[in-house]
């Protein structure tokens, strides 16, 4: 075999291991219910907010930590405090993705993302009781 033959081998396999040592740090999405079982690890969980629950948030006391209700893909209800600034439009969000893990009762998330509605949706948004609409 050639040295660039060689050469070219080794960096397939460099590039596999990477690819394999990336794959395992990808965790899959779990509910509140593994999360219980499990709660010596970290979990993603995707789920909604419940708008019926109170949201509290004192940015005086705590402008880094804030609590809400969420329900999980199956339908489990469970109160998380998250350990980040409350994000913007919070309220609005379709779906929530939670990475933390259960404590005490608690799902105590250190990560947080949304997936909020597309400002170019026509149809009216939800918000609490509030419809907003969209006047383009």
């Amino acid at each position: 075999m050639k040295k660039t033959q060689i050469l070219g081998l080794i960096a397939i396999a460099i590039a596999i291991a990477a690819l394999i040592a990336i794959a395992g740090d990808a965790s899959t999405y779990t509910d509140f219910a593994t999360s219980i079982e499990q709660s010596n690890s970290n979990h993603q969980i995707v789920g909604t907010l419940r708008a019926d629950q109170p949201i509290v948030y004192n940015p005086e006391e705590d402008a880094n930590s804030f609590s809400f209700y969420m329900k999980d893909k199956k339908g489990m209800t469970q109160k998380v405090v998250c350990l980040q600034e409350k994000p913007q439009d919070f309220e609005r969000s379709e779906e929530i993705v939670l990475t933390g893990k259960m404590q005490d009762g608690v799902f105590v998330a250190h990560h947080i993302q949304l997936k909020c509605p597309s400002k170019y949706q026509d149809e009216a948004i939800k918000t609490k009781g509030v419809s907003i609409v969209s006047n383009e």
